[in-house]
C-alpha cells in the first residue's frame, strides 16, 4: 500500500495512514469478500474510508464490483474503494458510469462519494458501453471450453459449427470490435484470439451476457433430447451446492419452436430457458457449459452461489 500512500501525496497532496481495519468489522463481511481482498482503512479528506485491494486478477463484474461495494459499505458503515492494480481500458467507462469508487496507483483515482475524479483522459475508452454477439459469445466459449480455434478460416468455422458463413463472419467481427481476436494471413483469413485462454476470458466478461433470451414455463417433462440441463441443476453438478427437484431446461430458438408441451409466462414446475445460442455444442454430456452457467448467475447476490461460482472458475483447466 505505500504506492497508494506516495500516489495520493501526489495527486491530492495528502499524507495518509493506511491500517487494517478493526477485526470486528471484517468479521461482519462475507466470506468471499475477505477471500477476495485485502481490506484496509485511511482516513481522507476527513472521511474513514475502507480499502478493498484486489489479491489476485480481477474477475469481477462491474455489476458485481458495484454489489459488492455496496454490500462493504452497508456492513462497515464507510465509503468503500476498490484498489486495483490495473483496469483495462474497455472496462474504465464502465466503472465510472457505474459510480464505483476505485483507485489505480499512479494512474487514475475516482471516488464519486467524495467527488474526486482525478484521471489520466487519454486513458478513457470512448467505445459505448456494449456486448458481443451472441454468436460471438458462443464462438468465444467453444473456442475456450471445447477447441482451440486459432488459424482457422471461415469457410472452416462455418463447416465445423454447422453456421452460414455470413453469420460467423459477423460473429469474428463483433469479436474483433472489443478487442478478442485478429484475423491474419492473406486472402483466406484465419482467425486468431489476442491472449491466452484465461486471460481471454477476464478481459471478454464486461462485454459478455446471460445466454438466456427469455424463461417460461411448463407442468410436463420435456423429451429426451434437443436441451441440456441448467440453472440450479447445473451449478449442483459442478459444485457442492444441493441440487432442486425444479427441472431447469435450456433450449435454442429453433428447438423451443419444435416443442409440443404447454407452457406459462409465469407459472409451471419446471423452467424452460430459450438461449440466444445453441447450448448443446458447448455443454458437458448433458450439462451446460462452465462458463454460459457463470454468466446466468454472475449478479447473484446469493453469497454461496457467488462462493461456488468463483471456486468453480479457478478449478477450470485453462
Amino acid at each position: 500500500m505505500n504506492e497508494l500512500a506516495k500516489y495520493i501525496k501526489e495527486s491530492l497532496g495528502l499524507d495518509i495512514i493506511i491500517t487494517t481495519l478493526d477485526k470486528q468489522q471484517v468479521k461482519s463481511l462475507p466470506l468471499y469478500i475477505t477471500a477476495s481482498y485485502y481490506i484496509k482503512e485511511t482516513t481522507l479528506m476527513g472521511r474513514r474510508i475502507c480499502l478493498l485491494k484486489t489479491k489476485g486478477e480481477d474477475t469481477y463484474t462491474p455489476d458485481m464490483l458495484y454489489k459488492q461495494m455496496q454490500l462493504v459499505e452497508q456492513k462497515t458503515t464507510l465509503p468503500t474503494v476498490f484498489v486495483f492494480k490495473q483496469i483495462a481500458s474497455y472496462n474504465l467507462k464502465r466503472y465510472i458510469r457505474k459510480g464505483i469508487n476505485f483507485i489505480v496507483p499512479m494512474k487514475q483515482l475516482f471516488i464519486p462519494s467524495l467527488l474526486i475524479d482525478v484521471r489520466k483522459v487519454s486513458e478513457i475508452t470512448k467505445k459505448e458501453e456494449k456486448v458481443v454477439s451472441p454468436l460471438a459469445q458462443f464462438l468465444l466459449l467453444y473456442h475456450l471450453q471445447k477447441e482451440a480455434l486459432n488459424g482457422f478460416t471461415m469457410k472452416e468455422l462455418s463447416d465445423k459449427l454447422s453456421l452460414s458463413y455470413l453469420n460467423i463472419s459477423r460473429a469474428v467481427g463483433s469479436l474483433k470490435t472489443f478487442g478478442l481476436c485478429e484475423q491474419v494471413g492473406g486472402k483466406e483469413k484465419q482467425i486468431c484470439f489476442t491472449a491466452q485462454p484465461k486471460e481471454l476470458w477476464i478481459k471478454a466478461l464486461p462485454a459478455l451476457q446471460s445466454p438466456i433470451d427469455k424463461t417460461v414455463y411448463t407442468d410436463e417433462v420435456l423429451p429426451e433430447i434437443g436441451y441440456c440441463k441448467s440453472s440450479i441443476n447445473a451449478l449442483s453438478f459442478y459444485t457442492e451446492l444441493n441440487d432442486e427437484r425444479k427441472a431447469y431446461y435450456a433450449i435454442s430458438k429453433d428447438e423451443f419452436k419444435k416443442l409440443s408441451v404447454s407452457t406459462d409466462k409465469q407459472y409451471g414446475e419446471n423452467s424452460i430457458e430459450v438461449w440466444k445460442y445453441n447450448p448443446i455444442p458447448l455443454a458437458e454430456g448433458s450439462i451446460i457449459d462452465r462458463l454460459s452457467l457463470f454468466l446466468i448467475f454472475q449478479d447473484n447476490q446469493d453469497e454461496r452461489i457467488q462462493i461456488e461460482l468463483q471456486n468453480m472458475i479457478e478449478k477450470m483447466t485453462w
